[in-house]
């Protein structure tokens, strides 16, 4: 009896752990760990048809501390938002060809594949929608560093070709610098089809460290006076913006907070970036990008805090589109 029950045991944790054990890769230097899942239709962490499946983050290891942790209890992969850390989606209003199918032919998501189109009065990103092709994604052989090492970057590729005319090529690499605790996400999206592609693009940026919960210990500076609009939630009652600074005033421990951040210039290269920090740990991450917010939105809960830049994109037919963000980690120990 008690060997049949070791043997349940077993099982049941071996079952449970397996259920965790999503494909992965580990990037790492002597600063930094990145935890990068891998791409795939079926066993894959995120198989949502929301955020793009390529480069989706586990949590992010620095000085101690464990950054972009989970923010759900519980993971459903094809849920739309089960994701983790820095997440990208395309066209959250409307992804490509939507106008144009008709009730049971595909539209296009950049980065999941070829969705199904329902019968709905209009788009939403929170919906899980049939995915009747996947998107083909294809690791890109990453040269060897000076050193033989392979760990710091990884990539992937992918060629779309569509009968409503929106083709395109898209390139995806994370990259770990070498000696710093720097992180880069480069893309590159090439209209090869007939259409003109116009979509946007946003990371989502699931900030949170050592699974504390979102309150005064958490601030966020911009390289701006912010003028929050179109106030949401709990943002008025808990949030307080000081000029260039946003910071809770108490912990946020229901509800949501939500607000479209205004006052930045597009053509002010100083805006296009901002500081998450977190004080009890000392940690700071600075995120910037070169390429023009076209704007900003901040959403959290009590488990995360999102800050989260636009860029639009607008492409003929040949064109294409090359940008970059990078994360920047730093650590102010604490003064006691």
């Amino acid at each position: 009896m008690r060997s049949l029950f070791t043997l349940c045991l077993l099982l049941f944790t071996g079952s449970a752990f397996a259920a965790d054990d999503y494909p992965h890769i580990i990037l790492k230097n002597d600063k930094l760990k990145v935890k990068v899942y891998e791409v795939d239709a079926k066993k894959g962490f995120y198989r949502g048809t929301r955020f793009d499946h390529a480069g989706v983050f586990g949590e992010i290891e620095f000085a101690g501390h464990k950054i972009f942790g989970s923010w759900k209890d519980k993971h459903d992969p094809t849920n739309h938002d089960d994701v983790i850390g820095p997440c990208e989606e395309f066209g959250i209003e409307k992804p490509l060809g939507y106008d144009d199918a008709k009730v049971g032919e595909t539209f296009l998501k950049i980065g999941v594949g070829e969705l199904e189109k329902p019968k709905e009065d209009k788009y939403s990103f929170a919906k899980k929608y049939k995915i009747v092709k996947p998107a083909e994604w294809k690791r890109i052989e990453i040269p060897k560093d000076a050193f033989g090492r392979q760990e710091l970057a990884v990539g992937w590729e992918m060629k779309v070709s569509h009968p409503s005319g929106y083709d395109y090529e898209y390139r995806k690499v994370i990259d770990l610098h070498r000696e710093r605790p720097e992180v880069l996400i480069d893309h590159r999206l090439k209209n090869t089809g007939t259409k003109p592609i116009t979509t946007d693009f946003y990371n989502h940026n699931f900030f949170n460290v050592d699974a504390d919960p979102i309150g005064p210990n958490y601030s966020i500076t911009f390289g701006f006076d912010v003028k929050p609009k179109d106030i949401r939630g709990k943002f008025a009652e808990l949030v307080e913006v000081k000029g260039k600074e946003l910071h809770f005033k108490e912990k946020l421990t229901e509800g949501f907070v939500m607000a479209e951040l205004t006052g930045f210039d597009p053509e002010e290269v100083v805006h296009r970036g901002f500081n998450l920090r977190h004080a009890p740990s000392g940690v700071r991450v600075q995120v910037f990008q070169p390429q023009p917010f076209s704007k900003l939105k901040i959403w959290g809960m009590k488990t995360t805090i999102c800050p989260e830049p636009f860029l639009a994109i607008e492409l003929k037919p040949g064109e294409q589109k090359i940008w970059r963000i990078a994360y920047i980690f730093s650590h102010e120990p604490p003064k006691k």
